[in-house]
């Protein structure tokens, strides 16, 4: 079997988890046809149930579900995911400020708690087990890093976080160039520090802003 296949079959199973995390999410949101408010904790704790379900039977394989960044960090990189997240936050609450974008949900009803604990602690646990955890660790076990001018660079973090923005398509470019560059950070911390938590910490941060000024 060729390199070049193998790459090829690993990117195709990838968005096949893809699918398989969010497709039955969906599809109950779609069946129940619940409101806004229900809609949002149906698809985070499907999607997020289902991932970690994946997460434990390829752990299998491996030996151990820290192999999928479920992991203690050394204190270093949640320093690390503090100092990088807090101008993150602050830049994504200033461009979101300037150009304000309606996301997929009207939240303009939500309670200020169903709010933080939804997007706050919920979006950013979910999503971040599902694409730096589940997707691109997958990755990572089969596409090797290149160097750049010197420094190594991951094609699975440039690929997740390039589906993250994929997903904001509806909330528009300034939101897809935010959650491209939340992937980035979130994927190279999950990649060095070996655990999802610094990737959780940098998203939680980037997030509120926006719960801020609701």
């Amino acid at each position: 079997m060729s390199m070049n296949f193998r790459k090829i079959r690993a990117l195709a199973i990838t968005l096949g988890l893809f699918v398989a995390v969010y497709g039955p999410a969906f599809a109950a949101v779609s069946l129940i046809r619940p409101t806004a408010q229900g809609a949002v904790p149906i698809i985070i704790s499907i999607s997020l149930a289902i991932a970690l379900v994946l997460i434990f039977t390829l752990a299998r394989r491996v030996g151990s579900v820290s192999e999928f960044g479920l992991s203690i960090p050394k204190f270093r990189y949640v320093g690390l995911a503090l100092l990088l997240g807090l101008p993150l936050a602050f830049a994504a609450g200033w461009f979101g400020h300037l150009f304000p974008s309606k996301g997929p949900f009207d939240t303009s009803r939500f309670p200020l708690w169903m709010l933080w604990l939804y997007f706050g602690v919920g979006a950013s646990v979910q999503e971040e087990v599902i694409f730096r955890g589940l997707l691109q660790s997958f990755l990572e076990k089969r596409w090797t890093t290149v160097l750049v001018f010197g420094a190594s660079l991951s094609p699975a973090v440039l690929f997740t976080a390039t589906l993250f923005g994929i997903i904001h398509l509806g909330s528009g470019p300034i939101v897809i160039a935010g959650a491209i560059v939340l992937g980035l950070v979130g994927g190279e911390l999950r990649r060095r520090s070996g655990s999802l938590l610094p990737a959780v910490i940098v998203h939680a941060l980037f997030n509120i802003p926006n719960l801020l000024w609701t």
